[in-house]
């Protein structure tokens, strides 16, 4: 489908509509960073579910074993900050990869320590070969470049929305 050049009045919310005459997408809310995100995620989620639905998890599931197993002993605000999901989120998958027999907990102290159990630290290999079938379907269809420049503006766009969380 080809792009439609917009020349119509754009309506935002509290403010006067503004003419654009930039090529805007065959839909209202292209220009909507809100919308171009999510419809983002979905195709991409879509594609990343498939090869690690393969492995019996969901990607969420999968980065976080490929995390333990890599860093034994790490923590749950430290699998939050680095996965970019919420404690109580992170809770709620480590107890899922632990119904599985994929992951542990050991509380020393007063700190909760997340290790991949021995199944969990054999299929690691196997959530690697996931992420970097991922990554060809992703190149396939932008090119390695785009992929590569995509990924890069989108993860420090949620850096920024990270840190901003946190200045609150």
């Amino acid at each position: 489908m080809e792009p439609v050049t917009d020349q119509t009045t754009l309506p935002l919310p509290g403010k006067q509509p503004v003419k654009s005459s930039v090529s805007a997408p065959p839909t209202r809310f292209g220009a909507c960073l809100l919308f171009a995100a999510n419809a983002l995620a979905r195709s991409v989620t879509a594609v990343g579910d498939g090869e690690f639905a393969k492995m019996g998890l969901s990607y969420s599931h999968a980065y976080l074993l490929s995390e333990i197993a890599m860093n034994p002993g790490t923590t749950p605000t430290y699998l939050s900050e680095t996965l970019f999901l919420t404690p109580s989120t992170i809770t709620r998958l480590i107890e899922k990869l632990e119904s599985k027999g994929l992951a542990r907990r050991e509380t020393v102290g007063k700190y909760t320590m997340v290790f991949a159990t021995e199944a969990g630290a054999q299929l690691a290999p196997a959530v690697t070969d996931a992420w970097q079938a991922n990554w060809a379907k992703f190149t396939d269809v932008l090119g390695e470049e785009e992929a590569i420049a995509l990924t890069k503006q989108i993860f420090a766009a949620a850096e920024r929305f990270s840190d901003a969380d946190t200045d609150e």
